[in-house]
């Protein structure tokens, strides 16, 4: 039998509100044809089914339930975001091409942000 004890019960309820939560935007983003930023919700899905995997380890196994539903709602947000994305930008394209595009500005934006915040350090740096 299963050892629960509070915290896994704690654990699960806010999880569980957590996946309702998300399902209003699953809705847009299936039936209006809404779209989230792929990457993120790609890995905030990661992290969480990263974070079940954590749960259980800690033996907290109705916890690692609510998170896998969290997750996997996360995962459909990515899904279909990218989806939508295809349909309406680029209807000749399958999804990994797309996904791979996404991918390469992503990495653009990331390089972006990172040689920004050098070239304030090393101006800083000079300003003494």
């Amino acid at each position: 039998m299963i050892k629960t004890t509070w915290q896994d019960f704690a654990i699960t309820g806010i999880t569980v509100l957590f996946a309702v939560m998300l399902l209003p935007q699953l809705r847009d983003v299936i039936s209006r044809g809404a779209v989230l930023n792929f990457f993120s919700a790609l890995f905030t899905s990661l992290l969480g089914y990263a974070m079940a995997m954590v749960f259980a380890t800690l033996g907290l196994w109705i916890s690692v339930i609510g998170q896998g539903l969290v997750a996997t709602a996360w995962m459909l947000l990515a899904y279909f975001s990218l989806r939508n994305v295809r349909e309406h930008m680029f209807p000749e394209e399958t999804l990994g091409s797309v996904a791979l595009d996404f991918f390469t500005v992503w990495v653009r934006g990331v390089a972006f942000i990172v040689a920004g915040g050098v070239k304030g350090i090393v101006s800083r740096i000079r300003q003494g």
